[in-house]
């Protein structure tokens, strides 16, 4: 096995014992991080608490009533808040996730609201503007990416959701939508800096994206050579960008769109299958392709 301890150990002047102790330890494996794995416990432990309020809920509706369990939830989501708030000095990965779980919690109990008093009657879904303008100000309040997502989410649900829309309608509030991201990108980043940009490039391209695909059912080849534009502007900025993961969106959103179009096309499933592996097989090719292209950009 390679092990660089030797060149580590030659650098210890240089380094200080300490510093050359931990880079020793991890050359032999003795100490690994579990950052990876500890972000995924905090995620279900916070995903887990949030169903769990769900259930409290339903089971308890008809027992306390809807003012004071309404009441509740949203004590346990302001106690959540003001527990990362006053730790925000030393913020740590449990903190984040507090912080996630009670604006699950916001998103919860505004719904809930919603559904027993119909403040905004056939208009219901404004409550999705609330629910994306207090996850906004709580997402710059702590610098929080995961916040500003929620958000993001909440603004995409309030302009382009309704109970009764066809998918297939769903193109243009898409494009709306990621052009609204674009310029919240552009404001953002003049006036409160870079730390959010990446969060809205990723958004707004996989709305556009998504957007171009909803034209494909009613709009045939013309819905494909849009998704096609999309894809390439959405490669353009990732090569720019000197960013990966939007080319591989596109490659990925373009074999959907070959596999959605044929599929409305062809009279069997036979024609679609053999499309689908022809297409991964060429998906994989390119994302390969395009891997060593941005290694040897970086390098």
């Amino acid at each position: 096995m390679l092990s660089l301890e030797p060149e580590i150990a030659t650098l210890r002047p240089t380094l200080g014992d300490a510093r050359a102790d931990a880079l020793i330890a991890r050359a032999r494996r003795e100490v690994f991080s579990v950052y990876p794995e500890l972000r995924i416990a905090a995620w279900g432990g916070a995903m887990l608490l949030a169903t769990a309020a769900g259930l409290v809920l339903k089971n308890n509706l008809d027992r306390l009533g809807p003012l004071a369990l309404s009441l509740m939830i949203g004590a346990a989501a302001i106690a959540c808040y003001a527990w990362t708030w006053f730790r925000r000095a030393r913020a740590t990965l449990v903190a984040d996730y507090v912080l996630l779980l009670g604006a699950l919690l916001v998103s919860a109990d505004v719904a809930f609201i919603e559904s027993q008093y119909h403040l905004f009657d056939e208009q219901w879904k404004h409550h999705l503007i609330i629910l994306a303008v207090v996850h906004a100000i709580g997402a710059y309040a702590y610098g929080s990416r995961m916040l500003l997502s929620l958000s993001i989410a909440a603004l995409a649900g309030w302009i382009g959701f309704d109970r009764a829309q066809d998918p297939s309608t769903l193109g243009i509030p898409a494009f709306a939508t990621a052009i609204v991201l674009i310029g919240w990108r552009e404001a953002d980043r003049r006036f409160h800096g870079p730390e959010f940009s990446r969060t809205f490039e990723h958004f707004a391209a996989n709305v556009a994206l998504f957007g171009a695909l909803a034209f494909i059912p009613d709009h045939g080849i013309a819905g494909l050579a849009l998704t096609a534009i999309i894809v390439a502007m959405v490669i353009a900025w990732g090569f720019a960008a000197r960013h990966e993961p939007f080319v591989m969106y596109a490659v990925v959103y373009a074999v959907i769109a070959v596999v959605v179009y044929l599929e409305q096309r062809s009279p069997g499933w036979k024609p679609v299958l053999f499309t689908l592996i022809i297409a991964l097989a060429v998906a994989v090719i390119s994302l390969v392709a395009l891997h060593r292209l941005f290694a040897r950009s970086r390098a």
